[in-house]
């Protein structure tokens, strides 16, 4: 009897979490926003193209409620001028619910100012889950951490998630995001969800910003909250599975794991190389979207040299543009960001993961493991990479790994007949959603409820 009182007192405890946490929600701006141009200049009678143009307010937002309205243009907030989008993005996410804010703007041919109290982002809610937000300390600040539990359930399985390479949050993706069907699909078959902020995304505090963090410290941070998991006492240290997509796969089997975890999915990642993986990328990838493939050969000795000076020799971009071959390579195929930044990551992060080895750790893991590709992949193409994971996992452990190869299914689980077809929807945000695969659904509950204790 005892036990029990404790154990629910425990629940009640842990579902009120928020009442006495470090962190607050973001602010929820509900605004829409496009960089200015020379037309939108010349329109507005503007002497700079430094702001943003306000195209639309979405109910619920600050902007709403302050009164900002579309067609203004913000030229500064709380009296830091603004020149792009990402710029007013990256203050923003500082920003926290309930505190004022300022904002000089333009409107009607004249400068205004519009002050008050930011709205954060509702936190997500679900018929079928209780939705606990919680912090876990991390250099100097805190990580937000988010728990799905069904309701009405104890002692859950536990899948623990780690989403892919970007910079985003995981925290009201929305229910067409595909993240979001395939964890909240788990919840609705018994299983609670644990899913963990990067640094600097979503209602973070006091930790370094994502973009700037190197892989290690990214590793760190999901092992952080990994080590949480035996807290809360409705989840069953016994029963917990990691799903790692894209990048989630890399970190999966390398981080450091405790309690150790039951079983480990993968879907859509890498095992070689980084250095193996980008030269076989330049190949794959630009002809899939229409490069011809003689321009493609002619150009493959550059895209080497770079991923070979870059990766191996551990070249700084600023070393690597005074190549100017190799400069165009970096500009123009690597989204790179003057002074450190390729591919919205610090450039560190993918020189430190050319030093990793994916198949040690994949060695070394006695656990059960689901390897899932999807057959219309272009990101992740390589179904041998996944085959690698079940076999070097079976050569150590035997029969502990499975692969499987999901037909028409994309880097994001979106449905398409080839990866030709992929890649011409990848930035079609419409078919996306409208055409999510749910064999991912299928596979992973299959796999953990035979692998379950």
């Amino acid at each position: 009897m005892f036990k029990k009182l404790f154990f629910l007192s425990f629940l009640i405890f842990a579902f009120h979490l928020t009442d006495a946490q470090n962190l607050k929600r973001r602010a929820f701006m509900g605004s829409v926003l496009l960089n200015l141009n020379d037309s939108i200049v010349k329109a507005h009678h503007l002497t700079s193209v430094n702001g943003v143009l306000i195209t639309q307010t979405i109910e619920g937002g600050t902007a709403q409620k302050i009164g900002l309205n579309s067609g203004d243009i913000i030229l500064s907030i709380n009296n830091i001028q603004i020149k792009t989008r990402s710029e007013f993005l990256q203050i923003i996410s500082k920003i926290r619910a309930d505190e004022e804010i300022s904002f000089s703007i333009f409107r009607n041919n004249k400068t205004k100012t519009i002050k008050g109290k930011t709205l954060g982002y509702k936190p997500d809610n679900y018929d079928f889950a209780d939705v606990i937000y919680d912090e876990i300390p991390f250099e100097n600040g805190y990580l937000r951490n988010i728990i799905l539990k069904p309701k009405g359930k104890i002692k859950l399985p536990v899948v623990f998630f780690i989403q892919g390479y970007t910079c985003a949050s995981i925290d009201n993706m929305g229910f067409d995001h595909p993240y979001e069907k395939i964890l909240t699909e788990l919840v609705k078959n018994g299983i609670a969800v644990f899913k963990v902020e990067k640094p600097g995304m979503g209602d973070c505090k006091g930790t370094p910003n994502c973009e700037d963090i190197d892989f290690y410290t990214e590793l760190r941070a999901f092992e952080k909250a990994y080590q949480s998991i035996p807290n809360y006492m409705f989840l069953d240290t016994n029963n917990i599975f990691i799903f790692g997509h894209s990048m989630g796969g890399v970190i999966a089997p390398i981080m450091k794991r405790q309690p150790e975890a039951r079983g480990i999915a993968v879907y859509g990642t890498v095992t070689r190389s980084w250095f193996e993986y980008f030269v076989e990328m330049s190949r794959i990838q630009n002809t899939l979207s229409g490069e011809d493939y003689i321009e493609n050969e002619n150009r493959f000795a550059n895209r080497l040299k770079f991923n070979y000076e870059y990766l191996i020799n551990k070249k700084t971009p600023e070393e690597l543009s005074k190549d100017s071959a190799i400069n165009e390579i970096l500009k123009t195929e690597w989204q790179y960001q003057f002074p450190d930044k390729i591919t919205g990551r610090n450039y560190k992060y993918w020189q430190q993961l050319q030093d990793v080895s994916m198949l040690k750790g994949w060695a070394d893991y006695n656990g059960k493991v689901l390897s899932i590709w999807g057959e219309t992949d272009f990101v992740a193409f390589s179904k041998l990479d996944h085959q690698w994971i079940a076999d070097i996992v079976n050569q150590y452990h035997k029969e502990n790994a499975q692969f499987i190869s999901l037909p028409n299914s994309d880097h994001a689980f979106t449905y398409n007949e080839n990866m030709q077809q992929a890649v011409k929807n990848w930035t079609n945000s419409t078919y996306r959603k409208k055409h999510f695969n749910d064999a991912i659904n299928k596979a992973l509950l299959k796999w953990i409820n035979n692998c379950k204790l």
